[in-house]
Formats: C-alpha cells, structure tokens, sequence
C-alpha cells in the first residue's frame, strides 16, 4: 500500500510536541508556606522570674514546622544558638548589635526561613521611651529587621520582622509614631513595589482607640493587609501580627491564620507571655502572558 501521508505532517506534530513542552515549563510559580511571629519573653530569669533557657529549649523543636519565622525578645546569645541548632534552614538573620554602650541588649529579633535569603538589612528605631521607668523600652535597641527571600527562580519576597515600643504613656505612643514612621519609610524605599509579609509584635490593638489609627496608619501607607482580617479570624485584636503586601508580580493570600497551641511545657502552661500567632500564606505569580483574554 502506498503511504500517501505528507512528510510535513511529522514535522508539524514534532513542532506542536516542543511547543506544548514549552508552554508547561512557562507555568505560573506558585505555591504556600506558613509564617509564624512569636515574642518568646527572652529576657534574663532575673526579670521573667522563671528559668528562661529551660523555656527556650522546649520551644526550640516546635519551631521546625515553619517555613518563615520572626522571634521577638530573642536576646540573650545561648539561647538563640538554642533556637538556631533546632532549625536546619538555610536562612538564620539575628539583629543583635547593641544600638550604643548605654543599651543593656540588641533588638531582640531573629528571622529564620526554610528559603534561600538574597539579602537583608536591619535598621534601630531612631527613637524609645524608658529605661528604668515606663516599659524599660530603651534598654533594648528595638528597630527591625529585612530579610529578601527566594521563594523561586526570579521570585522573591521581603520578609519584616519587629518589636514596637511597648507602654501606654504619651512619650510611649510618641515613640511608636515614630517608629511606624521608619517603617513606612523602609516599606516604601527599599522594600517599594515588592511583595512584603510582615510579621512582629506591634503593640498595637485595634479596640484601644489610641492604638487603633496608627495601626490603620502603618496599613493604609504602607499597602498592607492583616491576614487575620483576610480569613475573619475569632481574635482579632491580638497585638502579634501576620500582614501581607503584594508587589513585583507577586500575589499573597491568606489561606489560614491560627494562634498556635502547641506552645506550652508538659503541665500545659504556656512557654511565653505571647501566644504563637500564624498564617498559612499562599503565592503565585499570574500568567501576565494570558491575563487580557
């Protein structure tokens, strides 16, 4: 029998083959991780009254669950090497330095994550109120740290962690104005256009009314979004926060959001004066290509 079928019919199914192989590997990136913010009340036994290393190594192996971690009052340097030798991810940032000789600690903060890191800065609050009165805030050099993470190739994401000062005075909610003014001043410069999940201990609560507008503010200037709010979470007026910002092609949604319970010692007594806040976070990047049919 003669084969009548064109020769450029095998060509034609070849080229169709290569370019649906194409197409697959130009897929969106996309995927999800969760993001934890835990104050873990680092500071010496002789002001927690408790045994604070024994604390720090019970909460060290719950913290392994967690693709992006953000730990306040991490300040003392054995125990954070505690914490540390329970994570194996590749990113461990821990803003230590003293801001001058009058500062007892650092800031307090450490930022873990499962993903690669680009780079990342820390900057001191320029301001605080208290040092032996009020909150204590200036014996602590408070400010906030960036980590720039690699979630895939060419998609990358802005990870804040910080500790705002604490206190309910005038000078102490002086102190947080201008506090929140450096951050919407970095959110804005260096972190401008990029997708941002911000995770900290504020010290804000919407139901305070002094507390709420600087809040709305840090929102509104800096284009973020509470994941709680996000997913309507039962407790929203926790002062530990997950919020998320879009940008550079980058998409984040709220898939969950949960204060984590497992954080307490064998007598079911929590290990911090904070609970374990959380948010599932997913991203992606949309298929620009296709985004107008």
């Amino acid at each position: 029998m003669t084969n009548t079928r064109s020769p450029h019919i095998g060509l034609t199914m070849l080229l169709l083959a290569l370019s649906l192989g194409a197409c697959h590997e130009t897929t969106p990136a996309s995927g999800s991780f969760t993001a934890l913010s835990y104050n873990v009340h680092g500071l010496p036994s002789t002001i927690t009254g408790d045994d604070t290393t024994e604390r720090m190594e019970k909460i060290a192996p719950l913290l392994r669950n967690f693709e992006v971690l953000g730990i306040q009052e991490d300040f003392m340097e054995a125990n954070h090497a505690i914490l540390t030798a329970s994570l194996s991810g590749p990113t461990d940032h821990w803003f230590s330095d003293p801001l001058n000789s009058n500062r007892v600690f650092g800031s307090g903060l450490s930022l873990f994550s499962t993903f690669e890191d680009v780079s990342h800065r820390h900057e001191h609050y320029t301001s605080c109120n208290g040092t032996l009165d009020a909150a204590s805030d200036c014996m602590a050099s408070k400010g906030f740290q960036v980590v720039r993470l690699s979630l895939d190739d060419d998609v990358e994401l802005d990870v804040y962690n910080t500790h705002l000062e604490a206190g309910g005075g005038d000078e102490d909610q002086a102190a947080r104005d201008e506090q929140v003014e450096q951050l919407v001043d970095s959110l804005n410069d260096w972190s401008a256009g990029r997708a941002v999940v911000f995770l900290g201990d504020f010290n804000l609560r919407p139901s305070e009314p002094s507390d709420a507008p600087l809040l709305a503010h840090l929102l509104d200037a800096g284009g973020l979004r509470d994941s709680c709010d996000e997913v309507g979470c039962p407790e929203p007026d926790h002062i530990d926060r997950v919020l998320l910002r879009n940008g550079a092609g980058v998409e984040l949604e709220a898939l969950g959001w949960a204060v984590q319970m497992q954080f307490v010692d064998e007598d079911g007594v929590d290990l911090s004066d904070h609970p374990a806040v959380s948010a599932e976070v997913g991203w992606r990047v949309p298929d620009t290509e296709h985004s107008d049919e």
